[in-house]
């Protein structure tokens, strides 16, 4: 066996190219885009004016002046394709805002580009694949969706016109927010077509989603990143590569941490596409290990790992023994300004060897560090990046880096954020000063100053509650029906949504808001009573004692057949969430019917912990009725339960009505306990054997059981599904819902 090269990568640099200071890069792009024959680097940027960067080779890795292209508004990623197959590249940029789009950019040819053309998305798009997923020759896209937990596909038929296809929601199970962050592609089980992976900041997870053939994707199966001693190792950003040289495709993500050292962590590939295996590297890298990629930088055959960080800025590579698990055997660290955001490996001299064009993000530069076998450059002085907050652990931290953005109530510039995009939740506790919708911090902040000079704490918080209540609402637009603009026309109900959604009314009623208007506005807050044969399940809310996989240490419930039970949710942070064992069954599937005071989410996940972990089935049933599902006893299989719809799951408004005695409120001025609009109680019942609504046993819900419970309405008898003692309009939608 030839031993691996241990002659060292050498990079010259980096060379800093300068663009606007109104301007905050977050990825390269390299291709040819005026097709003369040299590369050409496209930045999109997070930038008010809407402006995303290019940078014109001139050869030998030299650059001209930026100049701007309009892209319509902050851009989080921008890929440069031939979209139309007209020889001439276009531009596709995820627009990075609450009103989430994707940019078409046509290429006229000569590096200009028509003005944009606008996809609608989801809540908060970040990283996009653009790649042939379905096999037709045409380019389609993948697209993460941070805020909305989401993955959606958009099949392109080759002239420039995108259909959305899928949605994919990201681990809806978990006790707080997934924030889904990076995405791949790559044939990860090796059935000859584009598997998607994608990040999770909020859960620390990767999810792998399957090409199941034509580009049409399963739900993601996620697994959990391996603790590194006491500390969860938080993950933002992926690459692919066969770092082992097994022959299948491992993924490699940057590791986090705050009480350690940082650390790279290799997701192993079994060769089916699963990634039980972790194995944690030390990175040696200063700062926040933010962005990860790999390549043969010394043309040895084997992948070399490159890592950037955060405050300071530092340029991490190390050189891998493919022949040996992928393990390190020279690493070596370059200064590279402030806050390395994102980097892209690829021949940018046309020398042969690939070279590095990465982003500083607060220092407004493109660098490129040219990989040559010539003298090393002195690094560049260290730059100063002002005071950080302490943040509670390293998902904190990753989450806080992802959203730094303009200085206009940003994390950048002006650190940390306060009023305005990029700051947090004005609805939830969070450990930097300032919160996201303007009007409502102002107030805040001008009632207690504190909120915008050190956390926005339960103080803040409840100051919200009793502040914010008028902020957009009464707005243009019916509260039904999907707008580009926040609040909605009926005063009431857009005050009543809004403190379940709060998106709705600081970034625009989309789809998801149009959608719960009429689920929950008018809604009449409800008491389910109390089942006597009902099990109780002993859980306080604020102890989390059934959290399953959400939390360690955390037990479940054994759900058995012919039972009844009884018990409560909460969506303080962190969410509280039920978890039922459903191989301790007994029967072999059952009907479950819910009862609920809330709106209820009700998730059947299999898998384990530490993964693979994958959703099965979702059900919703709507606040004050009822619903059935029915489930199968299979092995590592979980009912979980929490606050929420298909759409997202709720973070706020149902909160814990017991006073904690181990954590009592801080201050004796604190404001009393204001319950939620909801009740916090809910009831599931599971019945063996046949589907809710199939009346007459014959296996179908149809219009015989239909008939069957129309004679019996307002009576008793096996009609009433839910077995609340009368034949009711719940009964009819439990049928409804299993209709066929």
């Amino acid at each position: 066996m030839t031993a691996p090269s241990m002659a060292g990568i050498t990079l010259v640099g980096p060379t800093t190219l300068p663009i606007s200071t109104l301007l905050y890069p977050t990825h390269a792009a390299v291709g040819d885009v005026d097709s003369n024959g040299v590369m050409d680097i496209v930045v999109s940027c997070r930038d008010t004016t809407g402006n995303m960067a290019l940078l014109r080779g001139l050869g030998a890795g030299v650059f001209a002046p930026a100049e701007l292209i309009y892209a319509g508004s902050q851009t989080d990623w921008v890929e440069i394709r031939d979209v139309d197959g007209d020889g001439t590249p276009d531009l596709l940029a995820s627009i990075r805002s609450g009103y989430g789009r994707v940019a078409i950019l046509k290429g006229l040819g000569a590096g200009l580009f028509a003005p944009p053309v606008m996809i609608l998305a989801q809540r908060q798009p970040a990283g996009m694949i653009v790649r042939d997923l379905d096999g037709d020759g045409d380019l389609d896209v993948a697209l993460v969706n941070y805020i909305s937990a989401s993955v959606e596909i958009w099949k392109g038929d080759g002239a420039m016109h995108f259909q959305l296809s899928q949605i994919i929601m990201t681990q809806q199970w978990t006790a707080g927010i997934p924030y889904p962050f990076c995405i791949l592609a790559a044939d990860f089980d090796g059935d000859g077509d584009l598997d998607l992976a994608t990040s999770s900041i909020g859960g620390s997870q990767v999810a792998i989603m399957r090409n199941m053939g034509s580009g049409n994707f399963s739900q993601g199966e996620s697994w959990r990143a391996p603790p590194f001693g006491d500390e969860t190792v938080s993950i933002a950003n992926l690459a692919a590569s066969d770092i082992d040289k097994d022959g299948d495709i491992d993924i490699i993500s940057n590791g986090l941490l705050l009480a350690s050292p940082n650390v790279t962590v290799y997701w192993i590939n079994d060769g089916s596409g699963r990634f039980a295996q972790k194995v944690i590297h030390p990175a040696g890298t200063e700062g926040y290990a933010w962005t990860v990629n790999a390549a043969d930088m010394d043309n040895d055959g084997d992948d070399d790992v490159l890592m950037g960080s955060a405050l300071p800025g530092k340029l991490t590579i190390a050189e891998v023994d493919g022949a040996n698990g992928g393990v390190f055997v020279n690493v070596t660290t370059r200064s590279g300004g402030s806050f390395l955001r994102d980097m892209t490996l690829i021949d940018i001299d046309n020398d042969g060897d690939r070279d590095v064009v990465a982003v500083d993000i607060a220092l407004h530069t493109v660098m490129v560090y040219r990989n040559t076998s010539g003298g090393v450059a002195d690094d560049p002085p260290e730059q100063p990046w002002g005071t950080l907050p302490k943040f509670k652990n390293a998902s904190a931290a990753s989450q806080w880096f992802a959203q730094w953005e303009h200085a206009e109530g940003s994390l950048a510039g002006d650190i940390p954020a306060v009023c305005g995009p990029g700051a947090g939740p004005c609805e939830e506790v969070h450990d930097t000063p300032g919160c996201v919708r303007t009007l409502c911090c102002e107030a805040v902040c001008n009632f207690n100053p504190l909120c915008c000079e050190f956390q926005w704490d339960q103080a803040c918080v409840d100051s919200e509650e009793e502040l914010c209540d008028n902020f957009n609402c009464p707005s243009v637009g019916a509260c039904d029906q999907f707008h580009a603009s926040v609040g909605c026309e009926n005063e009431s109900c857009c005050g009543f949504l809004c403190d379940f959604d709060p998106f709705c009314c600081y970034s625009i009623w989309d789809e998801t808001c149009a959608r719960e208007a009429p689920m929950y506005c008018g809604a009449s807050a409800c008491s389910i009573g109390h089942n006597p044969i009902a099990i109780v399940l002993p859980e306080i809310c604020y102890e989390r004692l059934d959290d399953g996989c959400n939390k360690v240490g955390a037990g479940s419930i054994a759900a058995l057949c012919g039972k009844i039970y009884e018990s409560t949710i909460s969506s303080d942070v962190p969410r509280d969430t039920d978890w039922f064992q459903l191989d301790a069954l007994g029967c072999a599937s059952a009907v479950i019917t819910f009862n609920t005071e809330f709106p209820l989410l009700a998730l059947v996940v299999q898998g384990t912990c530490d993964g693979p972990l994958q959703m099965r089935q979702a059900f919703e049933v709507e606040p004050c009725s009822s619903g059935s599902m029915r489930v199968d006893n299979a092995p590592n299989s979980w009912l979980v339960l929490s606050a929420g719809n298909l759409d997202q799951v709720f973070r706020g408004e149902f909160p814990c009505d017991i006073v904690d005695p181990n954590d009592p409120p801080p201050d004796p001025k604190d404001p009393p306990f204001q319950p939620g609009f909801f009740g916090l109680h809910y009831r599931a019942s599971f019945l063996a054997g046949a589907v809710a609504g199939d009346i007459n046993g014959d296996g179908h819900v149809d219009g015989v059981d239909l008939s069957t419970l129309l004679s019996g309405w307002g009576g008793s008898g096996p009609a009433d599904l839910n077995h609340n003692g009368i034949v009711d309009g719940a009964d009819l939608t439990t049928l409804f819902s299993n209709w066929g």
